[in-house]
Formats: C-alpha cells, sequence, structure tokens
C-alpha cells in the first residue's frame, strides 16, 4: 500500500497518553484530552495496520509509562506474535520512548518480560541545572533528583536485558541552541560508557507554545563538526525509511545519530502513521489536523470497515512540510498559517 508519492506504509506510532510528567520546552504538554482509547480498539488497530504492511510499532505519549493499559497491551501483542497466522506476527520490533523518570527496576523487568524489543529515552542533559531547564522544572533541587532517577532508569534497563550493543536501548537528545548545546560532549560520555547509540535531534516547529524560531536550531551539520574535534567518526548515512543518520566512532566502538528534519528533510521516504491516544490519525508530524477513526472504533468494531478507513487515509497522503518549510514560514502574515499540535499529542 502507497501513498501519492509512492511511500508505503511501515510504521505505526501509537501514542497511549497524552499527559506527562515533564514539560519539555520543545514539547510542552497542552490542554490535552481525557479521553484513551480502551485495549480493545488499541489492540484492532495495531492488527489493522499489521494487515496494511505496518512492520514496527512505536509505543509513545505523552509519557507511555503513565498508562494503565501498557503491561496489558504489551502481553496481548506479545501472544499474537507467536501466532504464524496472526499479521500482529509479522511485526519486526516493538518499541517504547519515554523519559524515563518512571522507569524503575521493576518497569524495566515487566517490559522486557511482556516483549518490548528495544526502549529509547530522552536525555537532553547530564548537568542537572540544565536537565531541569530543559523538562520545564523550576525548583532545581527537584530537577537534580529528576536526572539522577532518569539516569538509574537507563542502567536498569540495561540490566533488565535490553542490551545497548544489539541496539536495543538509544538515547534521543533534543538540541537547542544556546540552551543544551554544551552538553553534547558530555551526552556522549555518558553514552558511550554504556555503549548506547544517542541520537541529536535538530529542535522543531512542533506545537504552538514552544516559541520555535529558526535561529534557534542547532544544526546537525554543527554537531558532526564538533564531535570531529574529538572523535574519529565514520558515515555510515541515513538507510530508507529510517530518521536517523549513523555515525561510528571508531575510537569508542560506539555509535552516534543525527535525526536533521529541519537541515536535511526525510518526507521523500517517510514511512509513519501516528495514531493518538484519542482516536485520531496523523500522517505527518506536521499536520495541522488529523482524521477522526472513532466512529470506526466504535465497539463493536468492524475490522474490514476501520482497515479500509486507514488504507484510504495512506493512500490520499500527500505530506511533504519539512520539504516545503520554509516556504511556509515565510507567509507570516497568512492568517491561515498551519498551527501544529503539540509532540505529547501526536507521540514524537
Amino acid at each position: 500500500m502507497e501513498d501519492n508519492r509512492k511511500r508505503k506504509l511501515k510504521v505505526l506510532r501509537l501514542s497511549l497518553k497524552q499527559n506527562c510528567n515533564f514539560s519539555c520546552i520543545y514539547c510542552k504538554p497542552e490542554n490535552y484530552s481525557l479521553d484513551v482509547l480502551n485495549i480493545e480498539q488499541f489492540k484492532k488497530l495495531i492488527l489493522v495496520s499489521c494487515r496494511l504492511g505496518v512492520n514496527s510499532l512505536r509505543i509513545t505519549g505523552g509519557e507511555p509509562l503513565l498508562s494503565s493499559q501498557l503491561d496489558e497491551l504489551l502481553y496481548e501483542i506479545k501472544s499474537q506474535r507467536l501466532e504464524e497466522s496472526n499479521p500482529v506476527a509479522n511485526l519486526q520490533d516493538i518499541s517504547l520512548t519515554t523519559n524515563g523518570y518512571l522507569l524503575s527496576k521493576n518497569k524495566a523487568n515487566e517490559l522486557f518480560k511482556n516483549g518490548l524489543d528495544r526502549i529509547t529515552v530522552s536525555l537532553d542533559a547530564i548537568d542537572p541545572d540544565i536537565f531541569s531547564n530543559m523538562i520545564g522544572e523550576e525548583n532545581k533541587i527537584i530537577g537534580k533528583e529528576k536526572l539522577f532517577t532518569v539516569l538509574e532508569g537507563i542502567d536498569h534497563a540495561i540490566n533488565a536485558g535490553f542490551n545497548p550493543k544489539a541496539g536495543k536501548l538509544k538515547i534521543n537528545a533534543v538540541i537547542k541552541k544556546e540552551i543544551n548545546d554544551n552538553q553534547i560532549f558530555e551526552l556522549v560520555d555518558f553514552a558511550k560508557k554504556r555503549s548506547i547509540e544517542i541520537r541529536f535531534i535538530e529542535y522543531m516547529d512542533v506545537g504552538i507554545s514552544n516559541d520555535w524560531q529558526p535561529s534557534d536550531v542547532f544544526f546537525s551539520e554543527r554537531i558532526i563538526r564538533l564531535l570531529k574535534k574529538k572523535h574519529r567518526l565514520k558515515d555510515y548515512g541515513r538507510k530508507e525509511g529510517q530518521t536517523a543518520n549513523r555515525w561510528y566512532m571508531s575510537d569508542s566502538n560506539s555509535f552516534v545519530s543525527t535525526i536533521s528534519s529541519i537541515s536535511n528533510p526525510f518526507c521523500s521516504d517517510c514511512n509513519r502513521l501516528r495514531i493518538t491516544s484519542d482516536g485520531y490519525a496523523y500522517t505527518c508530524l506536521f499536520s495541522n489536523e488529523g482524521i477522526n477513526l472513532n466512529p470506526w472504533l466504535s465497539l463493536p468494531i468492524n475490522l474490514t470497515e476501520l482497515e479500509n478507513k486507514i488504507k484510504s487515509i495512506w493512500e490520499a497522503r500527500e505530506d511533504n512540510y519539512s520539504e516545503d518549510r520554509f516556504k511556509v514560514l515565510d507567509k507570516t502574515t497568512d492568517k491561515n498559517q498551519k498551527i501544529h499540535p503539540s509532540m505529547s499529542y501526536l507521540g514524537g
């Protein structure tokens, strides 16, 4: 199944919660809906997506570890992956993105036991004060405690079996110019000691509450220039359908990556569909509105009708916002200029 630009649907990013226990400066949860799909609706969305060609499931939020349905959902998916005739068995990868604050020893063990393949932890700074600023925590003492809890959570994940050398644990770091760009080396040092691949993400214009300006972006090319002053890097490039350009640091036998939605968009092979916790489908991270799937999610769910609806959404897709970003931004007087939902709503 392809969209209007011949892009195949391969990845479902499914948000379980809109709310979050952090208020990161690039995300900032706005007024969020308390409406959340039930476990049966989530399961049917996953099943239908797999029938349409999805082979990778990314569980997001908000903060997905706040979801009371997470463990049951993972367990159900794990069981379905063992059934050869079940389309869910085609899932090659199930991952979860978290801020790590609730990643306790018990939670990490539960996630591993219930069949989660991979975890990505968001970590934007090692310095406690900068970390506090990045997560929107005004009390620096509390911010420091939260940082240490997140760092412990990363180690809990490793000990539970999420082996970073096998790519089962990664770190995402959003870099904003003059806010946390002095943390790049510290983050790399922390990650390489644990053989974790760290991915530096350009600060993006998602939502209306982060006051994004092009001047805030610390470009990937500059990050790589900095790292080359200290490390020997070999460019492994970006695989089709993926977001990260990977670099091998031969002096430390580890990887670092950059995600360059601003400076080097990957719209041409984007294969992701996002579905929010309240049942709206978004065909682009920068979409200004979603398509309500709830009429097709009313119980009892008609799988054929739901499948046909998602199929029609994907086949009508034409998104290429990142490629045209600066054409849009130049129209500053256009009262119809797009307003994007927040990262916490869309699930990154």
